[in-house]
């Protein structure tokens, strides 16, 4: 799982902005940065706002970098 902080949420659009540290999976080693993900399911935008800490898993998919799990963190 990723730590991220949630710094947008677009529920039309299906897509969250979270600043993250390195996703290892991805080969993205860089630390503290900002990226705006699509999600699997739309539903899990309900469960978050923007400051929010979470942890997530993504992978890549032909619509690009897809968050797959996301909870909130501690």
């Amino acid at each position: 799982m990723v730590n991220g902080e949630v710094k947008k949420i677009d529920e039309t659009a299906g897509k969250i902005t979270l600043k993250h540290g390195p996703i290892k999976n991805l080969d993205m080693d860089e630390d503290g940065m900002t990226m705006v993900f699509r999600v699997q399911d739309p539903g899990m935008l309900k469960q978050v706002k923007v400051g929010d800490k979470v942890q997530f898993e993504a992978e890549r998919a032909t619509a690009g970098i897809t968050i797959t799990k996301m909870q909130k963190g501690k």
